[in-house]
């Protein structure tokens, strides 16, 4: 017998636990540190205690679980605009289950999940795609298991994304990546690490320049790093560009740009290949650079091993 509880109910972070364990066992292709995983359930300032469901047997073992998540508080810019929408932050079924129990667990959480939904008045389900605390930009297009209840029960896609993974120890920096840097230095372009005391400053400038609230926030925790962990280009005393690395703690880069007056300079790859670097300097034996459109910036990076491959889906109610 396996019943559907919520963490309001129970409010114990092992569940949180035991669902990092079945989501790495779910999905090998996208593990995530379990320190992290707590992290980005508990502390995300959204974190709503219902929206968490949890599919437990009589031994009290998570045999599923769905957390779910809506814009609340944080980007404060973003909860008007995003009141309709609500998130599907992770779901993963265990994958020992019988076919027809696992599909039977998934679908009820589903079920309990929308129903929920409708109450608050949500208008749109978005599967897995997130900011800033995700664990995978959308579905793995190599579950097809997954693909294919989402799509039995009305998810369509949305649109496509990828995730890179880099290994460091192939990375260096090319000739013609330091020809370009020295271009740029004669230009009077300088690139710097950020400093504690300008987190508002820089934050709030990536915000309005590419008009990203998420963004922002993202930007405003890689201050929270002593350093921070986040690189940024000057020119004549202005910021024109950004990049950060070790993206919410995890070994990962971005988000990352540039100011649309100063692009096709180079002035985006040289923050590139400076923030990968330090991500090997501080002995990550591989860097990932997640959801992202742009397929030829990133193929320039040694060490490229492997492109994941999502579809963020979509349902509406």
């Amino acid at each position: 017998m396996i019943n559907v509880i919520t963490y309001k109910e129970e409010k114990d972070v092992r569940l949180i636990d035991q669902s990092c364990r079945l989501h790495n066992t779910a999905f090998p292709y996208d593990c995530v540190e379990c320190n992290i995983y707590t992290s980005f359930t508990l502390n995300d300032e959204n974190f709503d205690q219902e929206l968490n469901l949890f599919a437990v047997d009589e031994e009290n073992r998570v045999r599923g679980f769905l957390l779910g998540v809506e814009i609340v508080k944080e980007p404060k810019e973003a909860v008007e605009k995003f009141k309709e929408y609500i998130w599907i932050k992770d779901l993963a079924i265990d994958p020992t289950l019988p076919p027809d129990t696992w599909r039977a667990v998934f679908m009820n959480l589903l079920s309990i999940f929308e129903e929920m939904v409708k109450k608050r008045g949500k208008k749109c389900i978005v599967l897995h795609a997130y900011a800033p605390y995700y664990f995978m930009p959308g579905i793995n297009i190599l579950y097809e298991n997954y693909v294919e209840v989402f799509e039995l029960y009305g998810f369509r896609k949305q649109e496509d994304t990828v995730s890179y993974e880099v290994n460091l120890a192939e990375f260096y920096y090319p000739s013609r990546v330091r020809k370009i840097e020295q271009t740029l230095l004669s230009e009077g372009i300088t690139f710097r690490r950020g400093r504690e005391e300008e987190a508002v400053l820089i934050s709030e400038w990536v915000g309005k320049t590419f008009n990203n609230p998420f963004w922002r926030l993202e930007v405003l925790h890689s201050f929270d790093s002593k350093p921070p962990t986040i690189w940024i280009a000057d020119q004549s005393g202005d910021t024109i560009g950004f990049a950060v690395y070790l993206r919410m703690k995890r070994n990962e880069f971005g988000p990352t740009g540039v100011d649309p007056s100063k692009r096709r300079r180079g002035v985006g790859t040289i923050l590139l290949f400076k923030a990968l670097y330090d991500l090997k300097q501080l002995g990550f034996r591989y860097a990932v650079i997640p959801w992202t459109s742009h397929l030829f910036f990133y193929t320039q990076v040694p060490g490229v091993c492997r492109v994941k491959h999502y579809h963020i889906m979509v349902k509406t109610i």
